[in-house]
């Protein structure tokens, strides 16, 4: 089996400030079997502006909605929802206030 073939493309959009960051998008190459806390583990290393923001994939859980293919990952496994090629992963920042 080809090297390629255990490689698989991810969306991950953010929403709120970081979006202009990256124009609200970066598509990320993942092994196959890669969870989501291994994708927020990925950019938070390779991505200054989002290790600005959050330090660890948990924080990013606690601070941020999260959705995978439109779908809250709360109701999918949380940070150990199994990626798949093509997904699509949201990370809408809660707002707080006060």
């Amino acid at each position: 089996m080809n090297e390629w073939q255990h490689i698989m493309k991810v969306t991950l959009q953010f929403r709120g400030p970081l979006a202009k960051k990256f124009q609200g998008v970066i598509e990320i190459e993942l092994q196959n079997g890669a969870t989501l806390s291994d994708l927020l583990s990925w950019v938070i290393e390779r991505e200054e502006s989002v290790r600005e923001v959050w330090d660890i994939p948990e924080v990013i859980d606690r601070d941020a909605l999260v959705l995978c293919n439109e779908a809250d990952i709360g109701l999918s496994g949380g940070l150990d929802t199994k990626l798949n090629a093509g997904d699509v992963v949201v990370i809408l920042p809660l707002i707080h206030g006060g």
